[in-house]
């Protein structure tokens, strides 16, 4: 997989829904480093989490129910992007929503950015707290991943070399 071509698709998309920044960009980027590798699309052992980001479908859920079904600006635009129409996305079921997460690269990426962009922080602009921010609002404090896995991933990047 060509970690610049990833980049690209990462940016085009977060340029489209009207939520770009140079931050959120390598964030983005980097988690799906550290997710994935950019090797998998799905989760090792229970295949509970999909795409490269690594995302799961109650997530996703979670975005569409309590943050997009309220911001119809946002729902449309978002759908434009993974060219789904609203009310399908609405009313996509769990399995439905794995499904997406599992063929769709664009909504990978979209959902890993409606997480983090419904985190009451601003993202860091430096490696060390983006890890730090990635542990605690996408892998969670329980969530096995460490501070450490994010920056050895992150030294792994060959979208720059």
């Amino acid at each position: 997989m060509s970690h610049k071509q990833i980049r690209e698709l990462v940016k085009h998309t977060l340029r489209r829904m009207g939520m770009w920044s140079q931050e959120a960009e390598e964030l983005v980027f980097l988690t799906g480093m550290v997710e994935s590798g950019y090797d998998y699309i799905y989760q090792i052992g229970s295949g509970i989490a999909r795409s490269f980001w690594q995302g799961e479908s109650a997530t996703a859920k979670d975005c569409i129910d309590n943050y997009l079904a309220y911001r119809k600006k946002k729902l449309d635009k978002v759908c434009e992007v993974m060219h789904i129409d609203p009310d399908t996305l609405l009313e996509m079921s769990d399995e439905d929503l794995k499904h997406l997460l599992w063929g769709n690269i664009i909504a990978g990426i979209v959902f890993c950015r409606i997480k983090y962009w419904r985190v009451p922080k601003r993202i860091p602009i430096d490696l060390e707290g983006m890890a730090r921010y990635w542990k605690a609002y996408y892998n969670t404090e329980g969530g096995a991943g460490t501070v450490s896995h994010f920056l050895e991933k992150a030294d792994k990047r060959k979208d720059k070399k």
